[in-house]
């Protein structure tokens, strides 16, 4: 499900499109690349979603929850809610809360201990030797986003799951994303394309302990 529904041209495939995003730095970022993929940018706005004049047949919140608290979710999820049609779709992703990605985070920001790796030059050894071995890698020419917001909810599959439910939405898939995330992960294994493969694999067999859930949920 998740698959067939998330597509990055999706504006370019018939679709009428509406992004929203309540950092303006990051609006701004994304109609320059709007340009350059030839998308009209004047489908990205920084109003609040409540203030659009649209019921949508498919709604993605993407890496959005975590940065919300548990009283501001509530009212988001109702808005959600009503901004879908019967039937409507909510594609939503969040990180696991106590997954992968936060201890290696951890270790790398609070200890410190990637700000040794790069000033001892280990961090640009260990990318140059992956070059090396397996030519470059891409993995997106541009940031996800540019706002600093922190994360102020964590979350499990379950109980991801279950706040969606509570809302009134039904859950028709759900699954998990790499095992391994972090900055640690990164640097060993990005771009060395078997390991990112068994990540891949690994992710979806074990949902539950997976460093970010994929969630499709309907309306009804």
């Amino acid at each position: 499900m998740w698959n067939r529904l998330h597509d990055k041209y999706s504006a370019c495939n018939g679709y009428r499109v509406v992004g929203v995003d309540s950092d303006e730095k990051s609006i701004s970022l994304g109609r320059d690349i709007c340009r350059k993929e030839g998308v009209n940018p004047e489908i990205l706005s920084d109003d609040d979603i409540t203030g659009l004049d649209v019921v949508a047949d498919v709604i993605i919140v993407s890496e959005v929850f975590e940065h919300i608290n548990s009283k501001a979710l509530d009212d988001v999820l109702k808005t959600l809610y009503f901004k879908l049609k019967p039937g409507g779709l909510l594609l939503v992703t969040v990180p696991n809360g106590f997954g992968w990605f936060e201890l290696e985070s951890f270790l790398w920001h609070k200890l410190l201990i990637g700000r040794l790796l790069e000033v001892l030059r280990i961090t640009f050894l260990a990318e140059r030797i992956k070059q090396l071995l397996f030519g470059r890698y891409v993995d997106s020419p541009y940031p996800s986003t540019l706002s600093s917001s922190p994360h102020v909810q964590r979350f499990t599959l379950n109980s991801i799951r279950t706040q969606l439910q509570k809302h009134g939405f039904q859950i028709i898939e759900s699954q998990g994303s790499v095992l391994f995330c972090g900055p640690f992960s990164n640097l060993l294994f990005t771009g060395i394309d078997p390991v990112m493969r068994l990540n891949i694999w690994l992710g979806s067999k074990l949902p539950k302990i997976a460093a970010a859930f994929y969630i499709a949920a309907r309306k009804i």
